[in-house]
């Protein structure tokens, strides 16, 4: 809870607009930073047991063998101690290094979920998988760097024990000349307890350490300077401005920022009051100051404060709305009112969308809204804030998505009812609309803003026909993006993962061959093992006397071959190849798991960034993140290691049975009894910890999908206390007791046995207990890890777009003529259709705009050419060539598309321009100039133009929207394609701005133009308008044609606030 609130309070450069919401870092510490936290908590209470049996070992050792024999385990194990650290500190530097590496992949993973859209418009799915897969292979590097380490440390854990049994055993045999099965076996049981210790202790602490840096990385981010209000209360509620400077919240130089001067403006306190002013000219800052949100450099800003309980309500340029339903949307945890709730729906122009969707108002409308139309998420926007009980709206060019006569609508809600008594304050360009009603203008220019009357402006801008607030809209039905699937299910629904993931990911491992060497690997590593502590067995072979006679080294010595040193000789060198081979094996293993998680991640991000709208609309963008980083990450470290656990645990178990049925029969009762029991309770408590890491893993995702959308939730709770209760329920302690006594009982009545057998067994049914206890925790452990790479492996399974065709020929296409033969479209197959019997065509060259209500069906239209959406029936033919005959990368390639809301990547304005880095600097300049973005003198640089080298962050964000569309309108001009689409791309500039970047158009681009537009004066000089209506062709035909017809364009045009210039420009 403490990273998400932290990450919406935190002051960030590159997000001057709002709170930055999007943090790959704070992505990273929920997802990866705080498990380690959780896991060394988990298991910090180990280590003074751990002490505390490493003492008692110790001294039960210099009761058994002397002070000789302790001191010389004790002398070896003081020695690997400096070889312990440093390998913990080399490996404590690559964890370090491999944090750094993922951070960077979390953050283009982030920045490329939240603009697939734009990835798919460009056709830039092949760039975005050679980026991915660039900061994918810097993570696997700096993870085999961690491994090389981690290995070092494992090896040196198994060897060092066996070091110190010899030393221990060659000290005391050489100084007592004798040794015997009551002091060979207790000395084997009681060294697996340094062991144990040798081997725990480098692994806690290296948790610590790691758990140490995640921590201070974690202290550093809630360190991090948060946003400070620099707004004055205003008791009275009324905003002011009074002598202030303000600027974007940076870190750099106050000379290098975008600023606002002398600013000395009070806006009238339950009025309604217009800001305008020119794309760039510093609109959405002065928003923004009254939010807060700005760097304060010279006076002060007077504000309602929330503290004293005058709430403002916001509804900014690109609507934010929560994953939720219609109704939470406007609710927004407030109390229901219906009466208040019905009016605002009525006001807002709601009713006949939600007649439209299957769920009315209950209807999920995904993330950021991706299932409504721009208009519709801007409406909705707009009844959250009416709804609220905020005395102060404020409102950001809220008309640029509407239809004049949505507009008029929206207008009407805004000084009717609902509206009127509160403290209005909007940006727009769509001046003469709101003067009827204006108390209040604003002009921002030259880097300041001031305000004059109302009634002067209207004097200087000549008669205006008042707006008739009572004029009812007609019934319409607007069809939204609202696709009936269900929503994407999450692929955790089951807790085990089946045989079947196991196969597919021993196959990417590394096939038949990996999967054989693994298996015997493991088998060769447990027998040799066997055979080391068998091998100590071969000091007393020579004489079969009782099971507690002595056997002297003289008598060895006579009766044997090589004598009691061979054997110690032997010992120490089928420990030695017991080490090789876990390091051999070890290598193996990493080997393979490199392999499948490589493979695994690269098939993930190629099915995701080729996904089809559909799939990308129904699916929680917390799932995929998760995917991407959490699941990921289990597959890199955990899968492969946990299920190597799992196996020793089970082929030791196997051993020590094995060798107890070698004595007796009557084992095999006892030992299958224990094993049902075990296995009974066991499968309790890995259903249990697999329902706790469920219940943990989904809100993992959702506060990842939380974050990155800025949703004001609640993070759940994580539940690992469950975990660890029902694994001290198992008494795991208590079965081996049980069992060592039962195994003894029968060895001793097995008269055929000797002593060293009998030593032998009742040593290892010591460890039956312990190695049944790892089993199961670690099969626990296994199944959770498995599950990632079952929902990773889900998802390489997915059916991306179609991707076949054939490629277009080199000049395609050459005239840019379009053909479209009675098109049907929906959104998925066996959805309704939101295009239908759509039929009509383009001469190359000739500039068209699509027109009607919101919701009409002019987006889908546009998305369709560029087979974002597949056509269901009909054809497109460009150039006399099928489209759908093509493969996307080709058609996409060659249309330039720039939708209502452009996203940009992080980097700068010319690696935005040129992704290919092949453009020269003079023609990126002259293309930023034409659409006049280009700052050409020093003395510029605050007046919120740009250079090539100005940054840009990730989603543009430290752009306005108007801004972002004109730099990808820059990136056409450079580009020269024969046909652009254009859907409601310049909504965001004012009125001049846009009559230049039109003229601009036409002058210097010779191809086809299709131009989807709410503003009637972009598109009154086309060659032909669509009027689009419930997703059919209502009308077709030049503008003067439509307007002679006074059908439905002519009712637009009359509905226009731009009706005396259309009428006078088309006539």
């Amino acid at each position: 809870m403490a990273i998400f609130v932290k990450a919406l309070r935190m002051k960030d450069s590159k997000d001057p607009q709002s709170p930055k919401v999007e943090k790959p870092e704070a992505i990273n510490l929920i997802s990866s930073d705080t498990a380690s936290l959780s896991k060394f908590t988990a298991v910090n209470h180990y280590i003074p047991a751990t002490l505390s049996r490493f003492f008692f070992a110790a001294l039960f050792l210099v009761k058994l063998v002397g002070w000789q024999g302790t001191l010389a385990a004790m002398v070896v194990t003081a020695m690997s101690v400096p070889v312990h650290t440093f390998v913990i500190q080399q490996e404590r530097v690559a964890q370090k290094h491999l944090a750094a590496a993922r951070d960077k992949k979390t953050k283009a993973i982030n920045e490329s979920i939240h603009a697939l859209r734009q990835i798919k418009y460009s056709a830039s799915e092949a760039q975005w998988e050679d980026r991915l897969e660039t900061f994918r292979q810097e993570e696997l590097d700096q993870l085999r760097r961690a491994f090389v380490a981690k290995n070092i440390r494992s090896v040196w854990s198994v060897a060092s024990p066996y070091i110190v049994a010899a030393a221990s055993i060659f000290t005391y045999a050489y100084t007592t000349n004798s040794i015997s099965p009551s002091i060979l076996f207790p000395m084997i049981e009681l060294l697996p307890h340094l062991q144990s210790t040798l081997g725990f202790l480098p692994v806690v602490f290296n948790d610590y350490f790691e758990a140490r840096s995640n921590e201070r990385r974690l202290e550093t981010f809630l360190r991090r300077p948060e946003h400070q209000s620099v707004l004055t209360p205003s008791p009275s509620g009324q905003i002011s401005f009074h002598a202030a400077a303000i600027s974007w919240p940076s870190d750099v130089l106050q000379k290098h920022r975008f600023t606002l001067y002398n600013i000395d403006i009070a806006f009238p306190t339950s009025e309604l009051s217009i800001i305008y002013g020119k794309t760039g000219s510093g609109k959405s800052l002065l928003l923004a100051a009254i939010l807060g949100e700005v760097d304060l450099l010279d006076g002060y800003i007077k504000a309602p404060s929330m503290a004293e309980g005058q709430p403002i309500a916001f509804v900014s340029q690109t609507p934010w709305l929560q994953n939720t339903t219609i109704k939470e949307n406007i609710l927004f945890g407030s109390p229901m009112d219906d009466n208040r709730y019905g009016a605002v729906l009525k006001a807002c122009a709601l009713y006949p969308d939600l007649a439209a969707l299957p769920k009315s108002d209950e209807t999920q409308i995904g993330l950021r809204g991706v299932k409504l139309s721009g208009g519709q998420r801007a409406r909705l926007a707009l009844a959250r804030a009416l709804y609220s009980s905020a005395r102060t709206l404020i409102l950001d060019d809220i008309f640029a998505s509407l239809d004049a006569h949505v507009s008029r609508d929206i207008f009407n809600a805004l000084t009717g009812a609902l509206g009127r008594g509160r403290t209005r304050i909007l940006v727009t360009h769509q001046v003469s609309l709101c003067l009827p009603e204006a108390k209040c203008i604003v002009h921002v220019e030259n880097n300041t803003a001031k305000y004059a009357d109302a009634n002067a402006f209207v004097e200087s801008l000549g008669a205006v026909e008042p707006v008739n607030s009572t004029t009812a809209s007609p019934p319409r039905q607007e069809k939204s993006n609202e696709r009936a699937t269900p929503r994407a299910k999450s692929q955790d629904l089951d807790a085990r993962a089946d045989a079947k993931v196991y196969g597919t990911y021993f196959t990417v491992a590394g096939g038949l061959s990996f999967t054989i060497i693994y298996l015997l690997g493991l088998v060769i590593k447990q027998l040799l093992s066997s055979l080391t502590t068998r091998t100590l067995g071969r000091i007393n072979s020579a004489r079969s006397e009782s099971l507690r006679a002595e056997v002297h080294v003289s008598s060895v010595a006579s009766a044997s071959e090589g004598g009691w040193e061979q054997h110690l000789y032997l010992y120490l060198l089928t420990s030695m190849t017991t080490v090789l081979l876990e390091f051999l094996f070890n290598l193996h293993a990493f080997s393979g798991s490199l392999r499948a998680s490589r493979i695994l991640f690269r098939e993930t991000t190629l099915r995701v960034l080729r996904m089809p709208l559909h799939w990308l609309d129904n699916t929680p963008i917390g799932e995929v993140l998760r995917r991407l980083t959490v699941d990921a990450k289990n597959v890199d470290d955990h899968v492969l290691v946990t299920m190597s656990e799992v196996a020793d645990n089970f082929v030791q178990m196997t051993l020590i049975v094995c060798m107890g049925l070698s004595t007796s029969n009557y084992m095999g009762f006892l030992t299958v009894t224990l094993l049902y029991w075990c296995t009974e309770v066991s499968k309790l408590y890995i259903r249990a910890r697999t329902t706790v890491k469920r219940a943990d893993s989904a809100p993992t995702a959702a506060i990842l999908e939380h974050l990155t959308s800025s949703a004001a939730g609640v993070m759940t709770i994580r539940a690992f206390g469950a975990t660890d209760w029902l694994a001290e329920r198992l008494q795991m302690s208590l079965i081996g007791v049980i069992f060592s006594i039962g195994t003894g009982i029968i060895l001793l009545s097995t008269s055929a046995a000797d002593a060293f057998l009998i030593g032998y067994c009742l040593s290892y049914s010591m460890e039956f207990s312990q190695a049944m206890f790892k089993a199961i925790n670690n099969f626990g452990m296994l199944e959770t890890y498995i599950n990632s790479a079952r929902n990773i492996i889900a998802y390489t399974e997915l059916e991306p777009e179609k991707q076949g065709g054939r490629e277009a020929p080199s000049n395609w296409p050459s005239q840019g003529k379009i053909e479209v033969k009675s098109l049907a479209v929906a959104y998925a197959p066996g959805l309704p259709l939101v295009l239908e019997d759509v039929s009509f065509s383009v001469e190359g060259r000739e500039k068209i705009g699509i027109v009607g209500r919101t919701g009409a069906g002019k987006s889908s239209l546009t998305l369709t050419l560029l087979r974002l959406i597949e056509p269901q029936d009909g054809s497109i033919i460009v150039d006399g060539i099928d489209i759908t005959t093509l493969t996307l990368q080709s058609l996409r390639s060659r249309i330039a598309f720039i939708p209502q809301d452009p996203v940009l990547f992080s980097g700068t304005v010319r690696s935005n321009l040129d992704y290919s880095h092949q453009i020269s600097d003079d023609e990126l300049n002259d293309a930023l100039r034409r659409v006049k973005l280009l700052q050409e003198h020093p003395e510029d640089e605050d007046s919120g133009l740009f250079t090539l080298d100005s940054r840009i962050s990730a989603g543009g964000a430290n752009m306005s929207q108007g801004q972002r569309q004109l730099l990808c309108l820059a990136r056409i001009l450079i580009n020269n394609p024969r046909i652009i689409i254009l859907d409601e791309a310049t909504s965001a500039v004012d009125d001049e701005t846009d009559r230049w970047i039109q003229d601009t158009i036409r002058s210097q681009f010779s191809g086809t133009l299709i131009v989807v537009a709410h503003r009637l004066r972009t598109i009154c000089s086309f060659d032909k308008v669509i009027v689009m209506s419930e997703g059919r062709i209502a009308e077709m035909g030049s503008p003067a044609e439509l307007l002679r017809k006074e059908g439905l364009f002519y009712g637009l045009v009359q509905d226009s606030e731009d009706r005396e210039y259309l009428m006078e420009t088309i006539g």
